[in-house]
């Protein structure tokens, strides 16, 4: 829904290929955990091999970055970074909170975006209303969709739930029609798993 394509990471899942064209300095991960604390820097490392393997590389990631923080901000602005700055063509990485009647903009990596969405509007609010990940290859084509940058061509949004209880959408859109596949639903269905295993550990199933 927001901003336009730019040039970021060092690893990248595409057509089961890694990416490289974006600039910032390669990292490793810490298999202690690898949140960023006084003792130490979060590094992540480029994502290589199948589309599935980058996956599994970037959950990995995932994990050890929301390791020991149960903090729902600190955690969703963590793994937005992470997300932005790993995988190729997205203008957008964020989440939507609800505060109890609508979806509000949190924590994201990208432009400025829409502010709050009703639960019955656009992609995020069908994915928060039916508790299904939406994938759609064409923005534009879905009914109700709101516009808020016209860049984006295509966009996957999965619905946040710990147990019963709706916590936002986890928001990811590209300039790209397209852009998603099965496989990139998947493992970022995975990726929002691990944000509220981490988050509410008492009921993440």
């Amino acid at each position: 829904m927001r901003g336009c394509a730019s040039q970021r990471g060092t690893g990248a899942v595409r057509d089961g290929r890694p990416s490289t064209s974006r600039g910032h300095a390669s990292r490793s991960p810490s298999p202690r955990g690898a949140a960023a604390t006084l003792r130490g820097m979060f590094t992540s490392s480029p994502l290589t091999g199948s589309k599935a393997e980058q996956y599994a590389a970037l959950a990995a990631q995932a994990r050890a970055l929301l390791h020991g923080e149960r903090d729902a901000i600190a955690n969703a602005a963590n793994l937005s970074a992470l997300v932005y700055h790993a995988l190729p063509d997205l203008n957008w990485v964020g989440f939507y909170l609800f505060d109890g009647t609508e979806l509000v903009v949190g924590p994201f990596q990208g432009l400025p975006a829409c502010v709050r969405i009703p639960l019955d509007k656009g992609v995020c609010g069908a994915a928060a209303r039916t508790r299904t990940t939406q994938r759609i290859d064409d923005v534009h084509a879905f009914p109700g969709h709101i516009a808020c940058d016209s860049a984006s061509r295509s966009e996957l949004v999965v619905p946040l739930y710990a147990g019963e209880r709706l916590i936002g959408v986890f928001d990811l859109d590209s300039p790209l029609p397209a852009r998603f596949d099965v496989e990139d639903q998947t493992g970022l269905e995975a990726i929002a798993a691990i944000l509220i295993e981490s988050t509410y550990p008492e009921t993440a199933a």
